[in-house]
């Protein structure tokens, strides 16, 4: 359903949550860590710059860093910078069966866009710190 543009993204985000408030990752260290072609991730992390839900900072000590808190980024905007699908227009014209079927694919569309809104990536993070917490290590 999602794009590994998506997914991707979704987990570069999760990387730069762990990361100190005023300190950086940059995407080299991200894509090693999490196994991610590193030009594949450098676009994701241009896209989601440019739409101000990461912050960038050049040069020495440089990289990546949340433009603002895991709870106050939806979903909806990750998927709406990363899928570019989710933007085509859909044709409700033509004969009656055409507009049917466009306005009840407009009509999901339009429901998955509200349910997108409502999830916030502050869920990935419970969700990954479960996961955490499910791993035991034996000595």
């Amino acid at each position: 359903m999602f794009p590994k543009k998506v997914h991707y993204g979704l987990r570069f985000l999760l990387a730069l949550s762990g990361v100190a408030e005023g300190s950086h990752l940059g995407v080299a260290e991200i894509a090693e860590r999490e196994s991610l072609s590193v030009k594949f991730l450098e676009a994701i992390a241009v896209a989601l710059r440019k739409k101000e839900i990461v912050n960038v900072r050049r040069g020495a000590g440089g990289g990546y860093s949340l433009a603002k808190p895991l709870k106050e980024i939806s979903l909806f905007e990750v998927v709406t910078v990363l899928d570019e699908k989710l933007d085509k227009e859909i044709i409700a014209e033509g004969n009656n069966t055409e507009k049917a079927v466009g306005r009840f694919l407009v009509s999901v569309r339009n429901d998955y866009g509200r349910l997108l809104r409502r999830v916030t990536l502050e869920k990935l993070q419970n969700y990954y710190s479960e996961e955490n917490e499910r791993i035991m290590y034996y000595i």
